[in-house]
Formats: C-alpha cells, structure tokens, sequence
C-alpha cells in the first residue's frame, strides 16, 4: 500500500505556465506542495522543451510522477489543447500535443481540465473558510450549495461555473464566455451610454477595430484591451503596452481609463447573471 504519492501540476495559460510538485499523504487524505514555479510559455520552442523546463523546477520528470494534472486555459479534445477550435494553434505559440508527448515519455495517468474548475471546486471545500484565501467584498451569506461562478481576466477572459446539489452530485459547466459581444447596457444613466457609444466610434474611427470585426468583451477587458480604452483618452497612448498602461493605473494617473475598465467589467458580471 502506498502511503503517499507525487502529483506534478501544471497551471497552463497563453502567457506563462506555473507547475508544482504535491505530495498526496494517503493516511491522513492532505495535500503538501514540495516544490513550485512558473515559466513564460514563449521562452520554450515546443511543448516537449517546456515540459523539460518544468522538470527542472520541480526536480521530478514527469515519467517518474504517479500522475499529472493539467488546469489549463482553452478545451482538451483528447490528443490536443485547443484555445480555439476553429485554429488549432490560436493563442498557442506552438502545438499542445499532450496525448502525444505523453505516448512518447511514457507519462503516468494525466488529465487536462478547465484551468478554472479547479477555482470552482475548491470553493466548496474547507478552502473557502480559511480567511487568508479569501476577500470578501459584501457580508452575503454563502450558500453551501447552489451555483459558484469563477471569473478571471487576464490574457484572455475565462468563466466556468459550477453546482453542488444536495444529495452530492456536482456539475460543471463548460461555457465560454469572454468571447460573447458587448451590447449596450439595458439600465444606466445617459453620460455612461453616450461614452459607450463615443468609445465603440472611436475604435472604428481609429482602425483599432475593423469595420466588420465584432467588438467582444475580451478585446476591452484582455490583453490589449486596456490599451484600448486608455487611448479613447489618450490618442497618443495607442503604441504602449498593456504593462506601461497598467502602471499608470496602479499610480493613479489614468483614473477614467479604470472607470471605464470596470465599468465594462460590471457590464459583463451583469450579461452573465442575465445569462
């Protein structure tokens, strides 16, 4: 009987990948983190020399492990990861052949999940009443059970939603939901409204959109997407990046550029809610 055993864990998005080595102590049913890191997904050349890379964080090679997870972002259809299924290889720098390298290294049992299931699930343990881990922005009482919803925005804009029922069955959803249309906000006063409509002019006027492209959720809220609300302020902003444009947030330089931001994060909360 084996009383403990070594679980290599990979936190896989479009811009970096972080990985951990967790020992599972079987007598006592506790999870230990031995060992972690992250590295920038664009240093490697291929997902073998990434894998690599990740081995030298943790020490152990994934061969050696009892099992590997992969939370990542995008869909797994069994041989590929894919962050768009109409182009295999879209948000990747190069293909996520996991059935394949896992063949050919021999790897233990893997899975690729959701990179926010694992946000979801842990929200119905014992995790969720410890306050270190937690920032609560209202005093609303949680429900044991019922729908959690976890949202992030980052590279991109990722959602996964998750039930607990009673009897302990649990369902997760698989909605995507970054890539769903702004539309105009059904309740709000007439200054936000007209700026609505001013920022979508600009980002037509200036190119920044095409005139055909549709204008998503993502493309103002990920990646570039706060420098394309800076520059509806700014004109001369267009050229900067999305870390020069989030220090002048941090130091409060660029107080409309976040009003904006969070109201059109407010605005997709509320699409999702009614969704």
């Amino acid at each position: 009987y084996i009383m403990s055993k070594r679980i290599i864990a990979w936190d896989l998005g479009a811009t970096k990948c972080a990985v951990a080595l967790v020992e599972y102590d079987a007598r006592r049913h506790q999870l230990h983190c031995k060992q972690d890191g992250a590295i920038k997904i664009r240093t490697c050349e291929s997902l073998e020399d990434l894998s690599a890379k990740l081995e030298e964080i943790t020490g152990v090679k994934m061969a050696e492990a009892d099992a590997v997870i992969i939370g990542a972002a995008g869909q797994f259809d069994g041989e590929h990861l894919l962050l768009d299924k109409s182009c295999p290889h879209s948000g990747y720098p190069y293909p996520m052949g996991f059935a394949e390298l896992a063949k050919q290294q021999k790897w233990p049992a893997f899975d690729v999940i959701h990179d926010y299931s694992p946000i979801v699930c842990a929200t119905f343990t014992s995790y969720l009443h410890h306050p270190e881990n937690i920032k609560h922005l209202n005093n609303a009482e949680i429900n044991p059970h019922g729908r959690r919803v976890a949202l992030g925005v980052g590279t991109g804009v990722g959602l996964k939603d998750g039930v607990l029922f009673t009897n302990g069955d649990f369902w997760l959803g698989t909605n995507e939901m970054g890539h769903i249309g702004v539309t105009a906000p059904p309740l709000t006063d007439k200054i936000h409204y007209e700026r609505h409509q001013e920022l979508i002019r600009f980002l037509r006027s200036e190119s920044i959109l095409a005139e055909d492209e549709p204008l998503t959720f993502e493309k103002l809220l990920a990646g570039p997407g706060i420098v394309r609300i800076h520059a509806f302020f700014d004109r001369d902003a267009k050229n900067k990046s999305a870390e020069e444009v989030g220090s002048l947030v941090r130091e409060g330089h660029a107080k409309e550029t976040l009003a904006t931001f969070a109201w059109y994060l407010g605005l997709l909360v509320g699409t999702v809610q009614l969704t």
